[in-house]
């Protein structure tokens, strides 16, 4: 079903045949999860490449019009041979995936075949938009997110350092049937919290006076969650008080505008602007947000500088920040799901001022 949604964009597009490289996108069209393989589509006849350790594997998983074909030497040299099966004169490839020496090696092998990179990936588009069974998964991932931050909850306490938090986030989430972390998880304490990404560290300890930034999320049945909040340790500054009913009232504007046909670029300014009429503006330097799905950074980017349409059934977070360097920082971020006339948020934790 998804390679016929694809065939479709490309017969619009005038795209056939097309070279797909990304492995997330292959999983996406045909549920192959191996470490090497490429896959050309095109109007009759497709063809997913890789070498001999996956040959049963992917046999498996092959559907009507689709065909294996075995790489027994260099990749360009198995895109050769079955361009050669389809034989045509052009070749349109992913633009987003493909190293220098890949494209190099295919502009050698592919001599009388012209080789068209895409700026704008179709697969990729697809993805933006959600099916039903990815967003019970992606309700589920979140779920379990939600869980993990009751739990930590529970869990943190002064003397214990970031690294312990951190750990206790990976455990929590293989304990609850997740492969792994979607990412490495942010335990940002004191004035580290001024850092977006910050790094955990082994040594440093949870002090009373902390605030603790947690941005984590879990892969689940191979999609992704994303949940970040905030919370204060024993007492709360007075300045980072003010700063998290800033981020938090931001936050809630983002949300309550999220609905189909909103474009990015404006889903964007409604939390910057928000937070720059507090003098805050030159401290919340990245995007609003970002699509969540097989990948923990998807399209739409949710960005200033950028513009895309939201559309039904997309999964985009919604994290806006307040970040002071030597002081510490907020952001509160939740997964949400939009639908006909607004959005669902599947991150459901609490949001209100938290202190432990």
């Amino acid at each position: 079903m998804r390679i016929k949604k694809l065939k479709k964009l490309l017969k619009e597009n005038g795209q056939f045949p097309y070279l797909i490289t990304d492995l997330n996108n292959i999983k996406y069209l045909t549920g192959y999860a191996g470490s090497n393989a490429f896959l050309i589509i095109d109007e009759k006849e497709s063809f997913i490449i890789s070498d001999s350790r996956y040959e049963e594997y992917i046999k498996s998983l092959l559907t009507p019009g689709v065909k294996f074909y075995l790489q027994e030497g260099a990749a360009a040299d198995a895109v050769k041979g079955c361009t050669d099966i389809i034989s045509k004169k052009e070749i349109f490839l992913e633009s987003h995936n493909i190293t220098l020496s890949l494209y190099n090696q295919l502009k050698k092998a592919l001599k009388k075949i012209k080789i068209i990179p895409v700026a704008e990936d179709p697969v990729n588009i697809l993805r933006s938009v959600k099916e039903e069974e990815e967003i019970s998964l992606l309700r589920e991932a979140c779920a379990i997110t939600d869980r993990c931050f009751t739990h930590l909850l529970q869990f943190i306490k002064p003397g214990l350092s970031e690294w312990d938090i951190a750990v206790e986030i990976d455990y929590f989430y293989k304990k609850n049937g997740c492969t792994a972390c979607s990412f490495d998880p942010i335990v940002a304490s004191g004035t580290g919290s001024s850092m977006p990404h910050y790094k955990p560290s082994v040594d440093k300890k949870i002090t009373k006076g902390d605030i603790l930034l947690i941005d984590m999320g879990c892969l689940y049945k191979g999609y992704n969650s994303d949940l970040t909040r905030t919370i204060f340790v024993d007492n709360v500054d007075s300045t980072l008080g003010d700063i998290y009913n800033i981020v938090y009232e931001a936050q809630k504007k983002a949300v309550s505008s999220v609905k189909p046909g909103i474009d990015t670029r404006k889903l964007d300014s409604i939390a910057r602007t928000f937070i720059s009429d507090y003098g805050y503006g030159d401290n919340f330097g990245h995007g609003l947000g970002h699509g969540v799905g097989i990948e923990i950074h998807e399209l739409p980017a949710i960005k200033k500088f950028t513009s895309a349409i939201i559309k039904k059934n997309m999964v985009i977070t919604i994290e806006p920040g307040i970040y002071i360097p030597g002081k510490g920082g907020v952001r509160i971020e939740d997964t949400v799901l939009v639908t006909s006339g607004g959005c669902e948020i599947l991150t459901k934790s609490s949001k209100e001022l938290i202190v432990i």
